[in-house]
């Protein structure tokens, strides 16, 4: 008695030519098996699947990262080109305006006008690379829109008094400095 290709050779179920392609991949899957790949391709295409969603995590994280760069990167651009543009040269003076900036006390030379418009809410100082700038009101607002850290100074308009304020009837003098 032959083998079952044989019987099925004799039978005529089969061909030479099928019994062969049967013969070369049955070879083959043992081949693979000694040398201790899978012979299931589910398990490596399922690693494949799992490999290259790790990769596009990965890469997704880091283009977000990137896109936060240069978001604060613009952020800062935008800030720098509004301080330089409506940077107020003209203050400069005799009179000493102090303010406060990360909990010290700083300094700046400005004159009575100038003085005024601070502390009345018409100037704003705005700080980028620990470098000062003193600007009208509008600029500073867009400079609050982009983000609040710049403003170091800005007195807001309040137009509307504490209704329990005792010392509302009383003006305040002009020539009294802080």
């Amino acid at each position: 008695m032959g083998s079952l290709q044989d019987q099925l050779l004799k039978a005529g179920l089969t061909t030479e030519h099928k019994a062969k392609v049967a013969k070369t991949q049955k070879r083959k899957q043992q081949k693979k098996k000694k040398k201790g790949a899978t012979s299931d391709q589910t398990d490596l295409q399922k690693h494949i699947e799992q490999t290259k969603l790790e990769q596009q995590k990965r890469a997704e994280e880091l283009n977000k990262a990137k896109q936060e760069t240069l978001k604060d990167k613009e952020q800062v651009a935008r800030v720098k080109q509004i301080l330089e543009h409506h940077n107020q040269d003209e203050i400069r003076g005799n009179v000493t305006f102090n303010f406060t900036y990360q909990n010290k006390v700083k300094e700046l030379e400005v004159n009575s006008e100038t003085q005024k418009a601070l502390s009345k809410g018409r100037l704003a100082i705005c700080v980028l690379e620990e470098q000062f700038y003193v600007l009208q009101d509008e600029p500073a607002r867009k400079i609050a829109e982009v983000d609040e850290k710049y403003i170091v100074f800005h007195v807001e308009d309040n137009q509307q008094g504490d209704e329990d304020d005792p010392y509302a009837d009383f003006e305040v003098p002009d020539d009294l400095m802080w």
